[in-house]
Formats: structure tokens, C-alpha cells, sequence
């Protein structure tokens, strides 16, 4: 992910807004190599120690790769500071990488990895290494207000987060581009007409997938630009845009296509794709299940009691928040069970009348933490 200037300056300025981002009775070390700065905190030294060696294995292909070296080190953050897993890249005021420790659970899209840390870094120092590239006039804006003059950090979302989710998942076994769950959220969309068009590519809705369109549908775009295109096609994008004109896309220049007819091949292989999927579905028999949900909130974690009686869920609807639902056995009798409360999943007692629920919640302003609720 990669934030804007205002949202990120707090982060990595100085020992005060450190102090006032973080918990303060963390105390900070530094680890250096070649190429970077690593800072960790207490209950981190081995991780610490593990990156040291990793992130220059990964600079070194990926700079081979995309044809770019920063000048200075990068600085990269190892923080515990919550169990949602994240990390987000910035180029200003330096090149810095902020990496949250916790892998991801299994509920998400990233859920599908080799090694976390290894493609968590590789997605962000792809976002270092592309929007840092400068040439031509952005080069010289560079010499004269500093960092901030870059032609890439203007790129759309759906290429600045898509390039670089189609790296995590080029340079390792896993990656968003392979987990069935992106895979079913781009197939829904193609059946049920909602793929989105080439204007809404950066996810700005509050309807599902929203913000991961940028992500999902971003690095799929991208995929098949490669695999029609050539390979290394996006380093010669990296290169050609940061060098360009501020929000003129060169895509006819650098693909030899525009935008717009790429994107009415991509969408009309992957309807071809999906709609063979349903065919295939269907030729096995359907059997119609029932919504017990609002279709436009997000529910997940439904957990059957033991005895079959019971079926609780979470739900997050845009205008009421989260709640805990619960209907009978068979889906009737619909009700929110608890309101103001969210669950990651749930776990029932073995005589059915009572469950656990896993929730986070933030815990002495600076840390975001899971705790299990009877």
C-alpha cells in the first residue's frame, strides 16, 4: 500500500512523531546493510536479524528486474503493533517501508504464501523502486523541490497497487494473483455483470470488492498485459511513464495498444474463462441456496452449532457498522445477536448454548490487538 505525504510524514520524520505513532514504551535498534536501514523494537531482534539477510536478496533481483536503484538506504520499520497484517511503502520524505509483523489469517486475500515477510517486502519495495524512478522532467522537478516531483506516485491506483501485487505474486509461490479468493471475487464479478469498468479500476465504492479492486482487478489487468505483451513490458512502462508527461498514460507508446482496447480483451478473456467455469458448474447440477444476508453488507465466519439448531455470522453493513447475527438451523427467525460488535470467526461450546468470538480492539491508543469473547 502506498500512502500520501501527509499520511505517512508522522510515520517517518523524526524521533517525535515516531513517539507520538507508536506505543512509547517501545525501545527502537538499528540494523544495517548495504542497502537499507532496518528499526525494530523489543520482541523483534530475530525477525530483524532474518530481514537483514532476506531484503538483499529481494533488492538485488528486483532492481535487476525493474532497472532502478535508489540512491541512499531505504529504511524499513518492523512494528507489532496490531494483528491485522499491513505494511505500506513511502518515497517522502525518504524511501521508507513500514511492515505490521503479523502474517495474515486465513479470512483474507493474502492469506496465500510461501513466506510472509518475503512477499509482504517484495510488494512494498516494488512500490519504493517504481515510484522513485524519474527521468526527463521529472528529474529535473526532482533538483528543484525535491522527492515530491515524481511522474509514477501520480499513476493511477490500479497500476501503482496492481504492479505491484503482480510482483508479489510473480517473484513467489503464492501471492494475490493465485488465491482461489481473488480468484472467486474476480469470477462473481464477470457472472454477475459487475466487473468494472476501466474508469473505476481504482475501487473508489463502497460496494464489494471496493478498495481490492485496485489490488485484485489492478494486478490481473496487468497479468494480462504481460502475458500478451512481453514480460518485462512493465519496467519499459516504469521508465517511459516516469519520464513523461504528469497524467498522460503513454500506454500506446510503451504496449503499442491504448488502454481501452487492452482492457475490452482482458474483460472479454476473462468472461470466456469464467462463464467455461459455470458451464462446467452447472453441467454437475446446482443445488439454490437462500441470502440470509443484506447482499450489499459483508458477512463472514457463519459457524453451525454443534446440535444443528443454531447459525451465527458477523455482518458489516456501511450504514449500521458491525454485528453479530443469528438465525435457527434452517435460516429463519433472523436477528442481531449482539450489536457494535465484529467477529473474525467463531467457535461454539460442544453443548451448543454458548460460542467464543475472536475481535480486535485498540489497546493503549497505539496497538490494534485480538482478544477471544465468550
Amino acid at each position: 500500500m502506498f500512502r500520501s505525504l501527509l499520511a505517512t510524514m508522522g510515520l517517518i520524520w523524526g524521533s517525535t512523531a515516531e513517539a507520538a505513532s507508536y506505543d512509547p514504551e517501545l525501545t527502537w535498534r538499528t540494523i544495517t546493510t548495504e542497502h537499507f536501514r532496518i528499526l525494530f523494537h523489543q520482541g523483534e531482534e530475530q525477525l530483524a536479524d532474518e530481514y537483514s539477510i532476506m531484503v538483499e536478496d529481494v533488492y538485488a533481483t528486483m532492481t535487476e528486474e525493474i532497472q532502478w536503484r535508489p540512491k541512499g538506504k531505504i529504511e524499513v520499520i518492523l512494528v507489532d503493533r496490531t494483528d491485522i497484517a499491513n505494511g505500506y511503502a513511502s518515497t517522502v520524505p525518504r524511501n521508507a517501508i513500514v511492515i505490521y509483523v503479523t502474517a495474515p489469517q486465513e479470512d483474507s486475500a493474502l492469506d496465500l504464501y510461501e513466506d510472509w515477510n518475503e512477499a509482504i517486502f517484495t510488494h512494498e519495495l516494488t512500490h519504493i523502486l517504481h515510484l522513485d524512478t524519474v527521468h526527463g522532467t521529472g528529474k529535473l522537478g526532482r533538483a528543484v523541490v525535491g522527492r515530491i516531483a515524481s511522474v509514477n506516485s501520480i499513476s493511477p491506483s490500479w497500476i501503482v497497487e496492481g504492479f505491484a501485487t503482480f510482483q508479489e505474486t510473480r517473484h513467489s509461490a503464492g501471492g494475490r494473483g493465485r488465491n482461489p479468493l481473488a480468484d472467486m471475487i474476480k469470477r462473481t464479478a464477470v457472472l454477475e455483470n459487475t466487473f468494472p469498468p476501466l474508469g473505476n479500476m481504482d475501487g473508489y465504492q463502497p460496494d464489494p470488492p471496493a478498495g481490492s479492486l485496485r489490488y485484485l482487478f489492478g494486478q490481473d489487468f496487468i497479468q494480462y498485459i504481460a502475458d500478451t505483451h512481453g514480460e518485462d513490458t512493465w519496467t519499459r512502462w516504469v521508465h517511459a511513464y516516469g519520464g513523461g508527461i504528469p497524467y498522460y498514460l503513454p500506454s500506446k507508446h510503451v504496449f503499442g495498444e491504448w488502454f481501452p482496447a487492452m482492457y475490452k480483451d482482458w474483460k472479454a478473456d476473462r468472461t470466456l474463462k469464467y462463464e467455461a467455469q459455470k458451464q462446467e458448474v452447472e453441467a454437475e447440477g446446482i443445488r439454490e441456496g437462500r441470502i440470509l444476508s443484506d447482499p450489499k453488507a459483508s458477512s463472514t465466519a457463519p459457524s453451525f452449532s454443534p446440535d444443528g439448531e443454531k447459525l451465527v455470522w458477523n455482518c458489516y453493513d456501511m450504514r449500521t457498522g458491525a454485528a453479530i447475527w443469528m438465525s435457527n438451523g434452517v435460516g429463519e427467525q433472523i436477528a442481531v445477536h449482539q450489536k457494535r460488535a465484529g467477529a473474525k470467526n467463531f467457535t461454539w461450546r460442544s453443548d451448543s448454548q454458548a460460542f467464543v468470538y475472536a475481535a480486535t480492539h485498540v489497546v493503549n491508543r497505539f496497538n490494534t490487538w485480538s482478544d477471544i469473547y465468550l
